[in-house]
């Protein structure tokens, strides 16, 4: 028995979790990437039965000169070093077994050439192919056409298909996975490589609302960052319109001066709540009466799931996955400043809002969704099959 239990414990995987973000105002932005990075932490770091330890590795952000090692969600962090020996001996001396890469920046490209055998999982997220990074560029703020805003320019990640590549000649296994099976029509485009299997690797929605009880008053939330890709100009006029109806932001701006979005003139009954995590935003999300996004481009919106697990149904000229028009009403696509979607965005909050019995259908199917197909115990194990594959 005394081998056995030394054999097991011998078996722990050293995971490397690359991101360009990790969902601490400490460290930078508070996007998708870092949420996916706190989520896969948080997962192997709270039971350790599950036989992960976990190490984040940055793929972009530069440790200060004579840095102390530091933890974020608990989790040790390897910050980029411009003393590159010194670097390459920390990332060898984590002994790393597998690699779980957050989507894909070419920044991530050297950490994939410091461990040229280590096997590398790639968990698509957004993945951006030409015709969607033209969608991008058209997002204007409305009465600044002029101004290329702040925050559209995606990187170019084919050079992920050199790493691909290579790998193939070194024997170095790489997997796609992604949390939404349509995402892996957009691979080649983006990452200049097709390949042969894209595993779905759910997202781990844990937000537990128990029973949940909607505000007297209506109240519609916008959860997302006020930056101009997410285009929040289009909640705060839709408020305009429902002078009686409170709007919620939820999330803060990331860019600040020129082509920059400024939260000036806001309506009456418009709230800026600025970031809002943990029992505050399952509260501020189970009361709502509705999640509107804006955006003129997502993935697998978080915010959608954490809202459909909420019972809150979704409002938006965006359809991922068909979840929009499932689980809530999709006003149709527009590009540019998107003021000409106020109509129909007006059309579908009075339905949602007049509707508690369509409101209340959608809400609770949202829930069993996400309930069903996104949670830690399926994301588990679907990355313990992953690891299988490689070798791990």
């Amino acid at each position: 028995m005394a081998n056995s239990n030394n054999q097991l414990q011998k078996k722990r995987i050293k995971l490397g979790v690359i991101a360009n973000e990790f969902f601490d105002l400490s460290s930078g932005r508070m996007g998708g990437f870092g949420w996916a990075s706190r989520q896969v932490a948080n997962c192997f770091g709270s039971d350790c039965n599950l036989g992960i330890d976990v190490v984040f590795l940055s793929g972009e952000t530069y440790g200060q000169p004579g840095q102390s090692p530091t933890k974020i969600h608990n989790t040790p962090i390897i910050l980029r070093d411009r003393n590159r020996l010194e670097y390459c001996r920390r990332i060898w001396a984590e002994g790393f077994d597998l690699i779980l890469s957050i989507d894909y920046r070419p920044s991530y490209r050297s950490l994939f050439w410091l461990l040229p055998r280590t096997p590398i999982i790639v968990w698509v997220r957004d993945p951006r192919p030409p015709e969607d990074m033209a969608k991008i560029n058209t997002a204007r703020i409305p009465g600044f056409e002029d101004i290329q805003p702040q925050g559209l320019k995606s990187p170019d990640c084919t050079s992920l298909a050199g790493v691909v590549n290579v790998s193939k000649w070194l024997r170095r296994p790489v997997l796609f996975a992604t949390p939404a099976p349509f995402l892996k029509d957009k691979v080649l485009g983006t990452y200049g490589v097709q390949p042969p299997e894209v595993t779905f690797l759910p997202n781990i929605i844990d937000l537990e609302p128990g029973e949940v009880v909607k505000s007297e008053k209506p109240t519609v939330v916008f959860l997302a960052r006020l930056d101009p890709y997410k285009r929040p100009w289009l909640f705060a006029e839709l408020a305009r319109h429902f002078p009686d109806v409170e709007f919620i932001f939820l999330g803060k701006p990331h860019f600040e001066g020129e082509g920059a979005w400024e939260a000036n003139s806001l309506p009456s009954n418009v709230r800026l709540m600025g970031h809002v995590d943990g029992e505050e935003k399952v509260r501020i999300l189970s009361e709502a009466w509705v999640l509107i996004n804006t955006s003129i481009h997502e993935g697998l919106a978080v915010s959608f799931q954490e809202s459909l697990k909420c019972e809150t149904p979704l409002l938006s000229c965006l359809d991922p996955e068909n979840v929009v028009s499932r689980f809530g009403i999709y006003v149709g696509r527009y590009d540019g400043t998107g003021m000409e979607a106020i109509p129909k965005f007006v059309e579908g909050l009075k339905t949602l809002l007049e509707d508690k019995e369509l409101r209340t259908r959608l809400g609770k199917e949202g829930r069993k969704w996400v309930t069903e197909n996104h949670n830690k115990e399926r994301f588990v194990k679907v990355f313990y099959e992953l690891c299988s594959k490689v070798g791990v």
